[in-house]
């Protein structure tokens, strides 16, 4: 029996309800500072109620494992774990009750009819869930779920399994004797198998698979309790655990699912396999290799933890920085190799998707550009996969592809779509992983790729000034597709976005040129850089800002201050390189954004405001509904101007702008911590196109701007990302 005094609150009953966990309450609307179990530092986070969050709660699962959301209100939610990938299931039932005598209570809050909670308070920090449940009963419960995320460790954190402890205390003055049932109603049937080992005991599940798959195929799920017992059930698996409390005692009941669905087909119909598949043969074992592991789990998962949670950031940065990373968990893929002439090898391929709950599109260049942070910086082996895919399938002429397939594909790359920014972005994520990793062979192997990608880039500079155009891709009447990032917003001639990008790109080249020796292509980018700073200062300054797009041969021109159009001052300053554009015009530039972009909306940096405050309205009508980009707010374009006045020195601004944006996604009046969109309605702080994006990761880049530093100076010795990985290594957390 595990048995613990614990700090206390006051309970509905008048006697004390423990307070191990956590010890506040719930507030969606309040950043709170408190103490969590098991971590030194407190953390900053959000406590939501019961039911508060609309699209779901924090996902447990690893790297390429698929996951199963735990809800707010005490039920399962949505899950891919049975590869259900696009469209994921709900399962929408409870998972876990607790009988006294003949009375069985059901943890989670009163839905048609089922439920005996009366209230949750909801923390989330990924990849952990604390939970308190109030009852009218003798006990309280609280529940801590987890799932092995551990930068520095793809290979344990690629374990499809999750832990749920659940702690049980007697408030009577009698004794109690208790048993926690954990269940899996909702999932698959099939053929049961009883196992044990040790104080375990399990359940493993054999069904067929929920995807079309031929039928001498099998898939499975465990569970096991620890102390337990398997339970008779006509609904998936049941086990249970037993205790007797005296008064006032707390108990931990420790449970397990592990699940093991090998094969998926992608959306061309070909069968791949899951990486975990070729270390774990089933789900029992799945399930006994998370128990040998779980205290070296929990340890590892906190500690990395406590490295943020202890670093010299705002609390609300903290709170995002633990848990963007559970887009990766939602939208990621480790394939095994399991065909001769698969272009990869026995390291697999790491695939990240855009978005599997809204945007089903694998590995979308702009989105990895802004996304990719924590694979760069916690999984490096998998990011070279990924690079490495995009090389595969770069075109003779140095386009990269703009995806690796709609929808659920994986070898049926796209091209000439965001072409304008995507032949950019690949070179500068090159540099990026030579910076995070400092290996030269690698440069010297990715150059050309690097070096013909930029000058197919180059060639889309159609006029000759140095500057990359924006090619819409609209039909006359409609607006979508752009060719641009803010889909059916088109620009037109050289856009501040686009054209200064491709400037960032030609100060990154001409870096990596320079580093591999080849002197002429150096130079060669040196005058294309000098022309296009010349004609960028010509076409699209205003005397107080960059205009947002200009095309002097047809007169289409658009005047407003873009929120993003510093984006390659971001670019350049993670790479430690310096500024395409002169720092008086960017000095000017910020406070125009200050002034007009940032008080726009409450609910973070309108995109392109007007000089008289008004807002653009162009674009829009076709391709999204409800969406127009321009008077919305696109996460990315919020991020890096954010991060742009934060390296320029203007701490105030950059902490604004960056805050609003999260508090709104954070407690705002649609709250979505673990269903983060592609942007908000500046109208209803609401989603203004889906959930889940992979780009929102672009949050794991503000550490940098924060400390003026760049990808080399944060992941060397004393810089945040190497205490991170030296602590969830089992090393100690550097102060």
């Amino acid at each position: 029996m595990f048995l613990m005094a614990v700090p206390t609150i006051l309970g509905v009953f008048g006697v004390a309800l423990p307070g191990a966990l956590f010890n506040v309450g719930a507030d969606a609307k309040q950043l709170q500072q408190f103490h969590v179990e098991g971590l030194s530092n407190e953390v900053y986070g959000t406590v939501y109620p019961g039911g508060a969050l609309e699209d779901g709660g924090m996902p447990l699962g690893g790297v390429g494992t698929g996951y199963i959301c735990v809800d707010t209100d005490g039920r399962f939610g949505k899950t891919s774990i049975f590869n259900r990938y696009p469209a994921p299931m709900v399962i929408g039932q409870p998972f876990l009750s607790v009988k006294i005598g003949e009375r069985e209570y059901v943890v989670a809050v009163p839905k048609d009819g089922v439920g005996d909670a009366k209230a949750v308070h909801y923390f989330g920090h990924f990849p952990v869930a604390d939970l308190r449940f109030e009852f009218d009963a003798p006990f309280s419960i609280e529940l801590r779920a987890f799932s092995p995320f551990i930068p520095g460790d793809s290979v344990e954190s690629n374990t499809p399994a999750a832990f749920f402890e659940v702690f049980l205390t007697n408030l009577s003055s009698e004794p109690l004797t208790a048993a926690v049932v954990f269940s899996t109603r909702g999932f698959p049937q099939g053929e049961a198998e009883s196992f044990s080992s040790g104080d375990w005991a399990g359940m493993q599940v054999a069904h067929r698979p929920v995807e079309k798959l031929p039928d001498w195929v099998r898939h499975g799920y465990a569970v096991a309790a620890e102390a337990g017992q398997v339970e008779p059930s006509d609904q998936g698996a049941r086990v249970s655990s037993t205790r007797d409390l005296k008064a006032n005692e707390r108990g931990a009941f420790r449970f397990v699912l592990a699940w093991h669905q090998p094969y998926l087909r992608d959306g061309s119909g070909r069968v791949e396999k899951h990486m975990y598949a070729e270390r774990m043969p089933d789900a029992k074992a799945v399930a006994l290799h998370a128990v040998a592991r779980r205290d070296e789990w929990l340890r590892r998962v906190l500690a990395w933890q406590d490295a943020i949670y202890g670093a010299d950031f705002p609390g609300w940065l903290k709170e995002t920085l633990v848990n963007a990373p559970y887009a990766l968990t939602k939208n990621s893929l480790w394939l095994a190799s399991t065909r001769v002439d698969d272009w990869w090898g026995k390291e697999g391929l790491f695939l990240v998707n855009e978005s599997f709950s809204t945007c089903s599109v694998s590995e979308t260049m702009p989105c990895r550009f802004f996304g990719h942070w924590p694979a760069l910086f916690f999984f490096p082996e998998l990011e070279l996969s990924t690079l490495k895919a995009i090389r595969y399938f770069q075109l003779r002429g140095g386009e990269p592809p703009f995806c690796l397939g709609l929808g659920f594909e994986i070898r049926d790359p796209r091209y000439h779509c965001q072409h304008t920014c995507g032949a950019g972005e690949y070179p500068q994520m090159i540099y990026r992983y030579y910076l995070r990793t400092g290996d030269r062979a690698f440069l010297k192997d990715f150059w050309e790729s690097a070096r013909d990608s930029l000058n197919f880039m180059m060639s889309l500079d159609k006029d000759g000034d140095g500057l990359v155009e924006d090619h819409a891709h609209t039909f006359e009447g409609e607006s979508f597709p752009a060719n641009n990032p803010m889909d059916n917003w088109p620009w037109y001639g050289a856009s501040s976005y686009t054209a200064g990008k491709g400037l960032a790109t030609l100060v990154c080249g001409i870096r990596m040129a320079e580093l591999v020796g080849d002197g002429e292509q150096a130079r060669q980018w040196r005058a294309l850089l000098e022309q296009g700073q010349e004609s960028y200062e010509k076409k699209l300054w205003t005397g107080e800002y960059y205009r947002t797009y200009n095309e002097p041969g047809t007169g289409r021109r658009n005047d407003s201050c873009l929120a993003a159009q510093l984006s390659g001052v971001w670019c350049t300053r993670v790479l430690g390189l310096e500024d395409a554009l002169p720092p008086d015009r960017v000095e000017k530039a910020l406070a125009c954004i200050a002034k007009l972009n940032m008080p726009a909306s409450p609910y973070g940096m309108v995109d392109a405001v007007f000089p008289d405050g008004s807002l653009c309205v162009e674009g829009a009508g076709s391709g999204i509904p409800d969406t127009c980009w321009s008077r919305d707010i696109f996460i990315q374009c919020n991020a890096t101007a954010a991060m742009a006045f934060l390296y320029h020195g203007k701490r105030v601004e950059g902490e604004s702008a960056a805050k609003t944006m999260l508090d709104t996604i954070f407690r705002g009046p649609h709250a979505m911590p673990w269903a983060q969109p592609c942007g908000l309605s500046s109208k209803t702080g609401g989603t203004c196109h889906g959930h889940d994006y992979y780009d929102h990761m672009v949050v794991w880049s503000y550490p940098l701007a924060f400390a003026g530093q760049d990808i080399a100076q944060t992941c060397a010795p004393g810089g945040l990302v190497r205490k991170i990985l030296d602590a969830a290594s089992g090393g100690e957390v550097a102060r």
